[in-house]
């Protein structure tokens, strides 16, 4: 129990900035078993950008709330998904070649592709969450919640079905492809049963629509770059979520 704690601290120290290193006992062993926690930590940033929206709500207006639990998300994670997202469009679309795409991907400034991902992601968002919020305040909050953990639960299986071709470096190289099947099932199953909670008929259609993305990004950053990076994991977990409430309010 108290390595599953220390590792579930640590995937919450790597994918967002809540100071919990004080607790944690960081060890190459604990960064790679905390793999299995990601959908947990995706969750947990879920329900504190859900409490900023149901507060934000009974005070603002709802376009200024969805943005306040925007705006929250981004401050818990440090833009870590994000700015992920605007590397890998940045990469993918700007480059000719693998190698090309790989060496514009660690370039820390932002061009055309990018900006237009992460204009195109945050737009999506405001809206989808607005039409969200629209339908009741508790079903935007589980909507939330459940799209963060599925989106981190996304990350994990493009994790087992790429390998990493980055550079050794690059924080993503210690996750890929180090989870046995019933970890990786005991990652995957509490989203999946968290979404069946929530949303019941819904569910499997939804699901459904995320798994079909899961298994088109993993085939496309194959043919692009002959594997995964970390900033391809930023980028599943952006469209993912995108996809998960898309599709739910589609079926609501």
């Amino acid at each position: 129990m108290k390595d599953a704690w220390n590792q579930f601290l640590t995937a919450v120290m790597l994918l967002t900035r809540l100071p919990v290193g004080r607790w944690c006992n960081y060890s190459p062993d604990a960064v790679t078993a905390s793999v299995a926690y990601f959908p947990a930590v995706g969750a947990l940033v879920g329900l504190l950008c859900a409490g900023v929206l149901t507060t934000a709500a009974d005070v603002f207006p709802a376009k200024l709330a969805v943005l306040l639990s925007m705006l929250a998300g981004v401050l818990i994670t440090g833009a870590f998904h994000e700015d992920g997202l605007a590397d890998a469009a940045d990469g993918i679309f700007g480059g000719r070649t693998p190698f090309q795409r790989m060496e514009i991907m660690k370039d820390s400034r932002l061009g055309s592709f990018g900006a237009i991902a992460i204009w195109f992601a945050f737009s999506a968002k405001f809206f989808i969450l607005e039409a969200l919020l629209a339908k009741g305040v508790l079903f935007a909050m589980q909507a939330i919640v459940c799209a963060h953990a599925a989106s981190r639960a996304a990350a994990v299986a493009v994790m087992q079905l790429q390998p990493h071709v980055g550079l050794d470096t690059t924080r993503a190289h210690p996750f890929c492809r180090t989870l046995s099947r019933i970890q990786v099932w005991g990652s995957l199953a509490p989203p999946a049963v968290l979404a069946l909670f929530c949303f019941e008929a819904a569910t499997m259609p939804v699901l459904s629509c995320v798994i079909l993305v899961v298994f088109f990004l993993a085939n496309f950053f194959h043919r692009k770059i002959g594997g995964i990076t970390g900033d391809c994991l930023g980028a599943t977990v952006q469209i993912s979520e995108l996809t998960f409430l898309t599709a739910l309010l589609s079926r609501s």
